[in-house]
């Protein structure tokens, strides 16, 4: 699912978004084309469907050619292995899904692909989404490099020219696939390609044509970019990431798409965050506050508890950035008060690492608010969300967050030592 913590990895930053890419995924089951809105932290699933061509059915293309009638065995194949993508995706039954692969599989071994060319484009299309499915749930890469090639066989049948739409849609799920795959892999090449792919997609699905699915690919462009950017020194990359959210809003309205909207200002935030980090000013840091708030509007305590906890921990380490670069201590102090927020729902009981990563970045806040006054109880503060969180992060196993929590505390014992 690639990485939970938005900053681990940059020893510069101490505080930790707990971040989610939030690809949009536009998959296909036989018979009809399904866009999923499918965020990390599991805000739920927006789907539309679109008629496939007559093809499937057996149908006619046009009025002077009849497509050849689909076998019953390799038709009931294709049917059970729907349903198999179908449980697989649903239940998170990844022996449905290996079921789906190799059903998929014997399929296609059937299915000629001079006669039935646009069947045998949709079935490598429904492969490619279980095994990147199941290369989610995976380590390694072997399934993801696997989707991305059958997505390739695809679109040799779903050309822009014969089939704008498939086409599109399948470059979009090509390009989540490389994006995961970019996430896992410690090179930009596989990421470069993703915003390849995106950059294709809204050629097709344009603003007019299509906005939803324009709107969808301007964001999956957007997090394409972010992570890039996040990877790299400059801030070429989180710029358009940041001007493809805000494109992405223009449809995502919170009227129109309240989650989606919702999410995407979570989006934004985080690359304004990370610009703003780079950056001397507080301009891009109060966009991200400003953006996180936003969120917070849609994403309720009482609706979706967890994620209202996660959003509120990010507002806390845009809050915390912001603090330390003006004089004053307000801006520290809501920070305080919105990481005490996340910790009413993510709890040490219910979310072990979560929790302590939202005491790691109390602790960051407090060690903050005593070096602007020096009083001595923010160290007290610090040192015990410090231990807290480095208990979890030892029974985690997580040895790059225990290596940034040692080091606040042995921060946090020198300040006490030196007083």
């Amino acid at each position: 699912m690639g990485n939970l913590f938005g900053n681990v990895g940059n020893q510069s930053f101490e505080a930790m978004r707990l971040t989610g890419v939030g690809w949009v995924v536009a998959f296909f089951i036989v018979g009809a084309t399904i866009l999923a809105g499918r965020w990390r932290l599991r805000l739920g699933l927006a789907k539309f469907n679109r008629e496939v061509p007559g093809e499937l059915d057996g149908k006619a293309q046009n009025a002077d050619v009849a497509a050849p009638v689909m076998r019953d065995e390799t038709k009931a194949l294709f049917d059970r292995a729907d349903e198999l993508l179908k449980q697989g995706t649903r239940s998170g039954d990844s022996r449905a899904l290996i079921e789906a692969i190799d059903t998929y599989r014997r399929g296609l071994a059937l299915l000629a692909r001079p006669e039935r060319p646009l069947q045998w484009a949709l079935a490598h299309t429904n492969l490619a989404v279980a095994l990147e499915t199941l290369g989610e749930r995976e380590n390694g890469t072997a399934r993801l490099e696997e989707a991305v090639e059958v997505y390739r066989e695809a679109l040799k049948e779903y050309t822009r020219e014969g089939a704008p739409l498939d086409w599109a849609a399948t470059q979009m799920n090509l390009g989540n696939a490389l994006a995961r795959l970019g996430e896992r892999e410690s090179g930009p090449a596989r990421l470069e390609e993703a915003v390849a792919a995106f950059r294709d997609v809204v050629k097709e699905y344009t603003r007019a044509r299509a906005p939803l699915d324009w709107a969808a690919a301007q964001t999956n462009l957007g997090n394409t970019l972010r992570v890039l950017g996040e990877r790299e020194k400059g801030t070429a990359p989180l710029e358009e990431a940041v001007e493809a959210y805000r494109e992405a809003l223009k449809e995502y309205t919170r009227e129109r798409k309240p989650l989606d909207w919702a999410t995407t200002q979570i989006s934004l935030g985080a690359a304004l965050e990370t610009l703003g980090e780079r950056e001397s000013g507080t301009a891009r840091l109060e966009g991200a506050v400003e953006a996180y708030r936003e969120a917070l509007q849609e994403l309720t305590r009482d609706r979706v508890p967890l994620e209202w906890a996660t959003t509120q921990n990010n507002l806390g380490t845009a809050l915390k950035d912001l603090g330390t670069r003006e004089s004053g201590m307000a801006r520290l102090a809501e920070a305080v008060e919105a990481h005490r927020e996340a910790t009413q729902e993510l709890t040490r009981e219910r979310v072990p690492l979560q929790w302590a990563v939202t005491q790691h970045n109390l602790a960051v806040v407090h060690h903050a608010l005593f070096e602007k006054d020096r009083e001595p109880g923010y160290l007290d503060d610090a040192l015990e969300a410090i231990d807290g969180a480095l208990e979890e992060f030892w029974t985690a196993k997580k040895s790059q967050l225990i290596e940034m929590a040692r080091a606040l505390r042995e921060k946090i014992l020198a300040a006490k030592g030196a007083l």
